[in-house]
């Protein structure tokens, strides 16, 4: 095998598709032919310029920072709260944050609070303004991370699978939902977009130091178990570093990723040390309370779902995108089996960045406590996967078509196989995303409703779960919890100063938590307190702890009401998909009312 250099070496290129040589001149045992048969085709251009791609996408994701709700009630109180009280001096607060657990860093919820204390710095702004404008900083930087992806797919591996998942992405209701919401899983999403492009993008030489940075930021600084989607590509480095490139500049250029991160930790340490005063090394904490808490402790007494929990929920928000995602390695197989000589296009490197999908749905499809939001770092892998399939079956389809058909009749079949399934995907994905933000925004506006000047407690009783921060709140409310039929443990109150850059709270150890869900009486106030109230009303028998107080006019008159879906009373289709005016889509209404009392 003949010793060449390559010829885009002199350019700083390398080869597109697949695995290119150094940017030095280091000579490579593997003739130029053979990598190219290996990796595919060479550097190419996207079919869409990353400016547009950009504009496009952040478009779609200002919308998302706009208009999506908030699922989750852990991002609420575990980090629109503690952001809040950074920011503000007060806020409500979980028993993570206690030091005597110390499972969430200061340094990812500080960053934060710097952003919405620069926004607050802009005249005339009120807090729904700082909550949203941090959600629109989100926009920003999942569409920039997107995009970067979007280049190093359409340069390194193929245009066609570059454009595929762009269209994918803009189209899909799983990143409506995941694009803007405070959470180190989407944190962990940018990142992992970062690092997949990066360790993709060769044409000017290798980043593999940027790829491992790129995950660390996102594990460390974020969810720890997100660095696992970097494993197939340090496993894709080291086994061409083995057959091309040389292992021992491989192995260099990852230990010296490895030691960035190490520095990345060392700050993130640093950081929380000064928070809670003791040395915490959050990441790790994080990582034992998950795996290790053992029997009545850790992730799983927070409830457990079935093994198929993620691929339905997958399918809510990707439709058919999902299943053709989990065919890229069958279609793969079979095209190299099969049908390799029918047409150019497809390279072995597309199994390479199909892997983390799989890889990731495996890890935690095994895990018995399930939430959405841990798929959130995968959902761009599993639009990369989406379209290498996609790109699979194009490739054979027009091999087929050109033998198969001629004139017009060709003509609309390459127009239709393309667009008609990927207009029916993005079709069932705006009727999802229309049917989440239809059916539960109403706490995102009923908050907003209190007057500016209101004074006093605002109390919840069975909607705390859906409280969507302190942002929401004049400076001169505070809420309070008054007994519901939810028995675990609600959310304490970090310590007030008074002073907006005196922060106690992050090293006092509060009373009344534990890490067992197990409820503190000391939570919850007498009703008697409330000066106003956020209550659901649905027309079905009430549960002990939970009368309709909005029906008790005689103590509480409405200030505003919204309707509210009762998802209960709505057959599967109504809660899944918008279909306006069809009469199968049948949706039962109740109202989410913010109360003020009349009477003591």
């Amino acid at each position: 095998m003949a010793e060449v250099r390559s010829r885009g070496q002199a350019r700083g290129k390398g080869v597109g598709g697949g695995y290119p040589t150094p940017s030095s001149p280091e000579r490579i045992s593997i003739s130029e032919t053979s990598a190219e048969k290996l990796v595919g085709p060479r550097v190419s251009h996207p079919i869409v310029s990353p400016n547009s791609a950009f504009s496009i996408l952040l478009v779609v994701r200002l919308l998302s920072a706009a208009y999506a709700t908030i699922p989750d009630c852990d991002e609420v109180f575990n980090y629109w709260e503690p952001t809040h009280y950074l920011t503000h001096g007060y806020g409500l607060q979980t028993w993570e944050y206690s030091p005597v657990y110390a499972i969430r860093s200061w340094a990812y919820v500080g960053l934060h609070a710097i952003a919405t204390r620069a926004i607050s710095l802009v005249p005339q702004l009120e807090k729904t303004h700082e909550f949203y404008g941090l959600r629109c900083l989100f926009a920003v930087f999942c569409a920039y991370s997107e995009k970067r992806l979007y280049t190093a797919v359409s340069s390194n591996i193929n245009p066609r699978v570059g454009i595929l998942y762009l269209v994918l992405t803009i189209g899909s209701a799983g990143m409506f939902h995941a694009a803007a919401a405070f959470l180190p899983s989407t944190f962990a999403m940018y990142t992992t977009m970062l690092g997949m492009a990066s360790f993709m993008d060769r044409r000017w030489g290798f980043r593999t130091v940027q790829g491992v940075f790129w995950f660390a930021v996102g594990g460390l600084l974020g969810w720890p178990f997100s660095m696992a989607m970097c494993i197939p590509f340090v496993l894709e480095e080291v086994f061409m570093g083995c057959a091309a490139w040389g292992l021992v500049p491989t192995v260099l250029r990852l230990v010296k990723g490895g030691v960035v991160s190490l520095v990345l930790l060392a700050s993130i340490v640093g950081v929380d040390y000064l928070a809670y005063r003791k040395l915490e090394i959050v990441p790790l904490n994080i990582v034992f309370y998950n795996v290790f808490s053992g029997a009545g402790k850790g992730p799983n007494i927070y409830g457990t779902e079935p093994w198929w929990f993620y691929l339905a929920n997958l399918v809510l928000n990707f439709n058919i995108l999902l299943p053709i995602a989990l065919a890229s390695w069958p279609l793969l197989s079979l095209y190299y089996l099969a049908c390799r000589s029918l047409a150019i296009g497809v390279t072995p490197r597309m199994a390479s960045i199909s892997l983390p999908f799989y890889l990731w749905l495996a890890i935690f499809t095994a895990q018995p406590h399930k939430e959405e939001r841990f798929m959130f770092v995968a959902y761009p892998a599993l639009c990369i996967s989406a379209a290498v399939s996609y790109h699979v079956i194009l490739t054979v389809w027009e091999s087929l078509s050109n033998r198969l058909t001629r004139g017009k009749t060709q003509e609309f079949l390459n127009w239709a196989v393309p667009a008609v399934p990927l207009s029916l995907a993005t079709i069932a994905s705006i009727s999802r995303v229309l049917a989440v933000t239809s059916g539960y925004s109403a706490p995102l506006h009923v908050y907003s409703t209190l007057p500016s000047d209101a004074q006093g407690y605002l109390c919840l009783a069975k909607e705390w779960y859906r409280f969507p921060s302190s942002y929401f709140l004049p400076d001169g409310v505070r809420v309070k919890f008054v007994k519901s039929a939810f028995d675990g443990l609600l959310p304490g109150e970090f310590p007030e100063t008074g002073d907006p850059w005196s922060w106690p709270g992050t090293w006092t150890i509060p009373s009344g938590m534990n890490d067992e869900n197990k409820g503190d009486p000391s939570k919850y106030v007498p009703l008697e307190l409330c000066d106003y109230m956020v209550e659901s009303y649905f027309s079905r028998p009430v549960e002990e702890f939970e009368p309709d107080y909005a029906l008790d006019q005689g103590q509480w008159e409405s200030v505003y009401c919204e309707n509210f879906l009762d998802s209960t009373q709505t057959g599967m289709l109504g809660r899944t998909l918008w279909v306006p005016g069809w009469a199968p889509v049948k949706k039962s209404w109740g109202k989410y009312c913010l109360l003020k009392r009349t009477a003591r």
